[in-house]
């Protein structure tokens, strides 16, 4: 059973007794950032080598307002950067007038937020309990990474790496940090050293991140503040390993000019390959990191990135995402991809997948890509929040690993319980037969490795007279090894004289289709059943009709 999630930093109660506190006080809206500013406050006096009391001092002060500024003055420049991104003094002025700022600052003097107690995780999982009280993470698309996924994605790009490795780690979606810390953190347990990196559009959350990097020992500088597409904090640096959950459905019609301006550079720039439709730009992303792996030649690069299930099969032949996928394929860049199940995420029930990309395989894999439908792995959320109600166990993060190791595709066995949730399963090779005591459980593709350029299809438009003279035309998609006026000819013509194929509107498009290759049959419902529900409805017409009786049963 997977181990429960840490005390949280504040727990719901504790959150709403600060509301109670503000009441009155302050709108709403703005509860969440008073909360995150002394949390922060507070984890930053104890994580001192003699904790401070800056605090209890603010408390105790005739005047609060004038000793919190004495005391942030004489803070070091890091921390006075991190409390000027929070906007600390603008809120404590704000309390000072209703006075409520020596009753807040006494509140979390009696609080253990200690780091030491706390990791990086318990302060992104405060972060997103804030955003779901006080505010809507629907417009933003951001969504915490479960720690799981997190480990999975560090297991699967870390895999080539043993003790002794050090790498830079990048996030170009850095958000309050939580990623790059547990990433951090997993990493050491294996002896792998890694220097931290990232950039983040959210003032609030990029402080966040910053003072984590300085809770850590490590340079809060390295990460950069600011729209990571429009303005790349990190232009020019190359990064051998990279890991990010960037926002769903980002609509990036606002920095539109800056975008198509460097997609025109072509390979001078991050966006040559193509541009997604506007609002959705989580694939910019994608290009973005791909533009930032170190070369071959200096020891590649690898990424795991999260995307939603459009990255895979949006938009037709000439769209934007296709041209993205075809430039990964051709590129050799896609190592796997992995289905996660769905609920995983706070804020987001939808399907989401991780994207293993790298730029130096070996020779056996060159050209390959391993998919693995990891959708059946997962059990009831110990404590779901918002959309989670599922979670990986390390078993299941095993059996990933695993699948994306082996050169042979794989099956899984799942024997369901309440709710879907399997009560055992079992991975086995495709070709392995079925072990004693199995006859109950549901056999299908766990996964398999494809080459590339099977994602590839051609898109032929065929024409044909209308009633009003106009051309009636209709795409169909059709496999490279077609050629084709010789499928036209075979498949069209004799069926239609009259159509005619319209060479100026082939395309070569991309998409990768999950449900092509891991389908998941569903027992057709027994006919007695079936004959049952007829009759019932029947009767139930039949008794809405004036003077109707229920037919009687043959």
């Amino acid at each position: 059973m997977a181990e429960g999630p840490p005390p949280p930093l504040l727990s719901a109660a504790a959150i709403w007794r600060v509301a109670d506190l503000l009441r009155g006080g302050m709108e709403p809206a703005e509860y969440g950032p008073v909360i995150l500013v002394f949390t922060m406050l507070r984890r930053l006096e104890l994580s001192r080598a003699r904790p401070a009391r800056w605090l209890d001092a603010v408390a105790r002060a005739p005047d609060p307002l004038a000793c919190l500024d004495r005391l942030t003055g004489r803070l070091p420049a890091a921390v006075r950067d991190i409390i000027l991104q929070l906007e600390v003094m603008p809120l404590a002025r704000r309390l000072a007038r209703t006075g409520l700022l020596g009753a807040l600052a006494a509140h979390f003097t009696a609080l253990d937020l200690s780091p030491a107690r706390h990791g990086t995780e318990a302060m992104a999982r405060l972060f997103e309990e804030l955003v779901h009280h006080f505010a809507d993470p629907r417009r933003t698309g951001a969504h915490f990474t479960p720690p799981e996924v997190t480990d999975l994605m560090v297991d699967l790009v870390f895999a080539p790496d043993g003790p002794g490795a050090q790498h830079n780690l990048y996030d170009p979606a850095a958000g309050t940090g939580a990623l790059l810390g547990r990433a951090a953190d997993r990493l050491q347990q294996r002896g792998v050293t890694v220097d931290l990196f990232g950039q983040e559009i959210s003032p609030r959350a990029c402080a966040l991140c910053r003072a984590d990097m300085l809770l850590r020992g490590r340079a809060p500088g390295q990460i950069a503040c600011g729209d990571t597409l429009a303005h790349d904090g990190h232009a020019g640096r190359r990064f051998a390993r990279m890991l990010s959950n960037p926002p769903f459905g980002l609509d990036w019609r606002h920095i539109r000019a800056a975008i198509q301006a460097e997609h025109a550079q072509r390979h001078a720039g991050r966006f040559a390959p193509g541009l997604p439709r506007v609002a959705d730009g989580s694939m910019l992303f994608m290009l973005h990191l791909v533009a930032h792996m170190r070369s071959p030649r200096a020891g590649g690069a690898r990424i795991g990135v999260v995307t939603h299930g459009a990255a895979l099969t949006g938009g037709g032949a000439d769209s934007g995402e296709s041209a993205i996928r075809r430039y990964l394929v051709e590129h050799d860049l896609i190592d796997a991809i992995i289905a996660l199940p769905t609920d995983m995420f706070v804020n987001t029930g939808i399907a989401t997948y991780i994207w293993i990309l790298d730029n130096n395989r070996s020779a056996a894999h060159r050209g390959m890509v391993r998919l693995v439908d990891a959708t059946g792995l997962w059990h009831r959320a110990l404590s779901g929040a918002g959309e989670k109600r599922r979670e990986m166990t390390p078993r299941h993060i095993d059996a990933v690993l695993r699948a994306c190791t082996l050169d042979t595709a794989m099956d899984i066995l799942l024997r369901d319980g309440a709710e879907g949730a399997p009560v055992s399963w079992q991975v086995l090779a495709h070709d392995a037969p079925m072990p004693d005591g199995a006859a109950d459980m549901r056999r299908t593709p766990f996964s398999c490795l494809l080459p590339g350029r099977e994602f590839l299809y051609r898109s032929l438009t065929v024409t044909r007279p209308g009633r009003d003279g106009a051309p009636v035309r209709t795409a169909f998609r059709v496999g490279m090894e077609h050629d084709p006026q010789a499928w036209f000819s075979q498949m069209i013509r004799p069926y239609d004289p009259d159509a005619r194929l319209d060479t100026t509107r082939t395309a070569t498009g991309c998409a990768i289709s999950f449900a092509r290759y891991f389908r998941h049959p569903v027992p057709p419902r027994p006919l007695h059943d079936i004959e049952a529900d007829l009759r019932r409805s029947m009767a139930q017409l039949v008794a809405l009709m004036p003077g109707g009786e229920p037919p009687e049963d043959p």
